[in-house]
């Protein structure tokens, strides 16, 4: 059972251009303050009567009984997918302040916070959206749950300001995309664990992708837990499930072949921004009897590993004697001759490049 269903949407998906985007901003909401208090836990878990009921509590509430994977997962690129835009929060992801290229804006700090500033606008920066790896993309949440988007995001790695993807048609005299409420939201919640019904502040327990953006809210597995309890059955176990299952909660966030408009030119071809869709289509997935997903190959619970051995392990673990064997290189080089490169971003500059997880023969 999937807990839950996001929207398919992540940050960096093309959104609607608003039409007061281009004139004065809309008031800026004060930035919500965000608790730090122990997340509170129930006494005991007859008072949950069905996994149904439960509430998230957050990652720290999982650390006491799985240590090292909350340390493993906390250290992943998928629990630094989300920071607060202060000073003392961004680290490395801290955006250089001065004139931002190809616009008229300038980026200025104050009181530990950083601004958007030009003309009659002036944002504060509440949201910054990604790890790093790529790029970061700065936003503004107002009152009403909307978001302006920037229109530029800054590559730690180049030290460069791109173009956020999805925003190529909006004027660079425009601050960025005023996200509507509702995809602000499916927006937030693939980078983070909830958020409260009404609006978009973030308690610092639920930042990040953490422990139950995957396995569901953990209230009644944490209280059967300290109260010695059978538990295991009171959160979303994912160790046995069936690929198609592991294929549908990474493509939460990731896009599944269900969320993707095959008649799309642009999205139908993206298997290597869309990993769960790309899979999805593999030969390798649809004979695996319904085996083969995302965690075939990586550890959901670290960064993904940059060893192509690791992978090649795995494919020649299927591919060997009597079964189909490569004919070509029945040992090695499985993801550069089946899953190669490609860039992101076609019709970009932006650098970044996957691994396209179409596993088929490229023809050149």
């Amino acid at each position: 059972m999937i807990w839950r269903l996001l929207g398919p949407l992540a940050l960096l998906v093309c959104l609607l251009l608003a039409p007061g985007c281009q004139q004065e901003a809309p008031p800026v909401a004060s930035p919500t303050p965000l608790p730090t208090a122990a997340p509170p836990v129930a006494e005991t878990a007859a008072s949950l009567s069905a996994l149904d009921e439960a509430e998230f509590v957050g990652t720290p509430a999982c650390s006491p009984c799985h240590a090292e994977l909350a340390k493993t997962h906390g250290e992943s690129r998928h629990m630094r997918t989300l920071r607060r835009a202060v000073e003392g929060e961004l680290g490395e992801l801290t955006p250089p302040v001065g004139k931002i290229p190809g616009t008229p804006f300038s980026l200025k700090r104050a009181e530990g916070r950083f601004v958007l500033a030009g003309g009659k606008v002036a944002l504060p920066l509440h949201l910054a959206f990604g790890s790093g790896k790529t790029g970061v993309t700065y936003a503004t949440a107002f009152a009403d749950g909307t978001l302006t988007e920037l229109h530029k995001s800054y590559f730690v790695s180049t030290k460069t300001w791109y173009t956020t993807p999805g925003q190529e048609k909006v004027p660079s005299t425009a601050p960025g995309d005023h996200v509507p409420g509702a995809i602000a939201r499916k927006c937030v919640l693939c980078h983070a664990v909830t958020l409260p019904p009404d609006r978009l502040g973030l308690e610092k327990r639920f930042i990040g992708v953490g422990c139950e953006a995957c396995h569901g809210p953990g209230s009644a597995h944490v209280a059967a837990a300290e109260a010695g309890k059978p538990s295991k059955a009171l959160i979303e176990g994912l160790k046995a499930a069936p690929g198609s299952v592991v294929l549908e909660t990474c493509g939460k966030c990731h896009r599944t072949a269900a969320t993707i408009d095959r008649n799309d030119p642009v999205s139908s071809q993206q298997t290597q921004r869309f990993q769960p869709y790309g899979l999805s289509l593999s030969k390798c997935f649809q004979k695996s009897a319904d085996k083969l997903s995302c965690v075939t190959c990586h550890n959901p619970h670290e960064d993904a590993s940059t060893d192509t051995k690791r992978y090649e392990a795995v494919c020649v673990s299927c591919h060997a004697a009597p079964k189909t064997v490569c004919p070509v290189n029945p040992k090695e080089k499985c993801v550069s001759c089946h899953m190669p490169t490609r860039q992101v971003f076609a019709g970009t500059t932006i650098p970044t490049k996957m691994a396209d997880h179409f596993i088929r023969v490229f023809k050149k």
